[in-house]
């Protein structure tokens, strides 16, 4: 019940820290990204607040397993086409810092390269999905991710 607890101030922490940095003009959006159990990756829950950048977007992410192993992400979403307010597609650069391995002590680097996708579906929120070769966390098998997000611009 402890690591219940402390995940869900560890997720209202997060939201409030990024909802603080909406009057940023860049800030883009405030969202939740869930990794989809495929290739070995557990399944996590994540709080990820996105930028806007010259190059497309900017994000990072943190993400929590039930057991309280974490996963910061940091990605470059590098705009590869907008098709006219029904979804833009992305080449995303990450690097990580990962401690979902229970026998290391120190947390892992991890750096990877894949596609996303994001579709707003009302004024406000946008849906997306993510796939990405992160080595050597989610190799040869990519992590699978959906998202979704409340656009502030």
């Amino acid at each position: 019940m402890k690591l219940r607890g402390a995940v869900a101030a560890g997720c209202f922490a997060g939201l409030l820290i990024a909802g603080s940095l909406s009057a940023c003009a860049a800030f883009r959006s405030i969202g939740l990204r869930f990794v989809l159990p495929v290739g070995g990756m557990p399944a996590l829950l994540g709080v990820e607040a996105s930028a806007s950048m010259a190059f497309g977007r900017g994000a990072a992410t943190l993400f929590l397993a039930a057991d309280g192993r974490a996963l910061i992400t940091l990605s470059a979403d590098v705009r590869l086409a907008e098709s006219g307010g029904r979804g833009e597609s992305f080449l995303r650069l990450t690097a990580a810092l990962s401690s979902l391995d229970p026998l290391r002590w120190l947390p892992s680097v991890a750096a990877g390269v894949g596609i996303a996708f994001g579709s707003p579906v009302f004024s406000r929120l946008s849906l997306g999905i993510a796939g990405e070769f992160l080595y050597p966390l989610a190799f040869p098998l990519p992590m699978l991710t959906v998202a979704g997000a409340w656009e502030f611009l």
